[in-house]
């Protein structure tokens, strides 16, 4: 059988045609690959277009206001009271998202976890989906509004509190019936059961009125046997006595520990110590804390008896009736000290006291009115009198300034500028016998034992005549060197 050529040509395999004419063959196999890899990029290049159209169109669809009210019910309630308040034309993201395209994709991230929250059922406490408005973006939008309104200074609050301190409600004053309507709300209880979740938790069980009543491990996947290793205990000492017991003394036992305190408790030293120094009753306490229940709030009344009859005066306390100084009547009956009252209806002067007016000196006008000496403003003869042998001249050369004005003597100083030698006193330097170390006041001189006269053959201590104490010299000590006496 005879084939043609051209028939033969057409069966002829793929490698005996590279073999026959290479060089078309491999540029047709070049042609294809490239066409190939042409097609691969567009491919790579469409999906690429698609998923950032994909990821736009999702991050503009979640910064809508319309994404949190589908995505979440909670939010449904908070989303029609937006709509309907005047930031309606507001989005969320303006007020609740930092500006700028990182800041709101980074938000979107962390929104990602809050979203797995929503939908798994699975939250991990403390939740924190709403953070602050800080006040620059609300000066965004307000930046002209007043620092002073009509009757309200809004200068006067700008340090101590933020604007969502005041406008907290202004996005969105969500009604409490569309809570309850929501089931954010709990209608018995008429609480929050999203805002108490956390706050209104103490010792104990997580169940409080109005919190869903499940287990603490429900909602803390890594909570402990013990609640209060979570919670810690926010009971604060109101007044001096303290109290002792733990707590499942007065939080009884079973899913709500609430708070369980009998009316009619008489015995409340079991739990409260009585304080040793700062409660002065000598009464029941029952005697003042009137209101049983949970508080037993103190109760003073205005006066119904005399003062003593409950409270014993502290040492050195003045004389006389208790309401005199004592004059905000209530519960603290502190202390008030008037200021145009006489001193002495009230202060006796202690023995050696000066003449003349206390004000002069006790200038520090409340409840010290405490001693206030001025530096030198006057003559110290105005109100101190010189004792008896005391020393002539400006009483501030000795007595430095201050409150006391304490008497100071410097070793520098001549003794003959201040003291005159008594009559038959030697003439030598002072300080030859009278030592600076040695004490100043009622100094003595002690003489050396004088041979001939009384002293002679004494077998006696030379104290017995001289207590205060003696020393031996030569006589050159205090006579020099001369052939007579050159003393006294």
């Amino acid at each position: 059988m005879v084939v043609s050529s051209t028939a033969h040509r057409r069966v002829l395999p793929f490698r005996a045609c590279i073999r026959r004419n290479p060089e078309a063959s491999m540029a047709r196999l070049v042609t294809w690959s490239r066409s190939h890899q042409i097609a691969a990029v567009g491919v790579a290049l469409a999906v690429l277009v698609v998923i950032a159209f994909a990821a736009v169109g999702t991050a503009l669809a979640t910064d809508q206001p319309t994404f949190c009210n589908a995505a979440c019910h909670e939010m449904q309630p908070f989303h029609e009271a937006w709509s309907k308040g005047p930031h309606a034309e507001i989005g969320c993201i303006n007020c609740h998202v930092e500006a700028g395209i990182p800041s709101r994709m980074a938000h979107k991230v962390v929104a990602l976890g809050e979203l797995w929250t929503h939908v798994s059922g699975d939250p991990k406490f403390p939740l924190t989906t709403v953070t602050p408005v800080p006040d620059e973006r609300c000066i965004s939008c307000h930046e002209n509004v007043k620092s002073k309104s009509p009757g309200f200074d809004h200068a006067a609050h700008a340090k101590r509190g933020a604007c969502q301190s005041c406008h907290a409600t202004a996005g969105h004053d969500v009604p409490r019936s569309a809570l309850e309507s929501a089931g954010i709300l709990n209608a018995t209880q008429r609480q929050s059961l999203v805002s108490t979740a956390v706050a209104a938790v103490d010792q104990g069980k997580a169940n409080v009125p109005g919190h869903i009543t499940i287990s603490c491990t429900r909602c803390h996947d890594l909570a402990k046997t013990g609640c209060p290793a979570c919670h810690t205990p926010r009971h604060e000492q109101s007044g001096p006595a303290t109290k002792t017991a733990d707590c499942q003394t007065c939080h009884a036992a079973g899913e709500k520990f609430v708070f369980a305190h009998p009316a009619d408790r008489t015995d409340c030293a079991s739990c409260h110590q009585a304080p040793l120094t700062k409660h002065d009753y000598k009464n029941e306490c029952t005697t003042c804390h009137t209101k049983p229940g949970v508080a037993w709030t103190f109760a003073h009344p205005k006066r119904t008896a005399t003062c003593t009859t409950c409270h014993t005066p502290p040492a050195k306390h003045r004389t006389g009736v208790c309401t005199t100084c004592h004059k905000k009547t209530g519960v603290s009956w502190a202390f008030s000290h008037p200021t145009s009252r006489s001193c002495s209806s009230c202060h006796n002067r202690p023995s050696s006291h000066r003449s003349g007016s206390c004000t002069s000196c006790h200038r520090r006008a409340g409840v010290s009115w405490a001693f206030s000496h001025p530096s030198s403003s006057s003559s110290c003869s105005n109100c101190h009198t010189r004792p008896s042998g005391h020393r002539s001249g400006s009483c501030a050369s000795c007595h430095r300034t201050g409150v006391s004005w304490a008497f100071r003597h410097t070793s520098s100083t001549s003794c003959y500028s201040c003291h005159k030698p008594p009559s038959g006193h030697y003439g030598t330097r002072c300080v030859s016998c009278h030592s600076p170390s040695r004490k100043w006041s009622n100094a003595h001189f002690t003489h050396a034992r004088i041979p001939g006269g009384e002293h002679t053959n004494r077998s006696f201590a030379c104290t017995n005549c001289h207590p205060r104490g003696y020393s031996t010299h030569t006589c050159a000590k205090c006579h020099g060197n001369a052939s007579g006496p050159s003393g006294d």
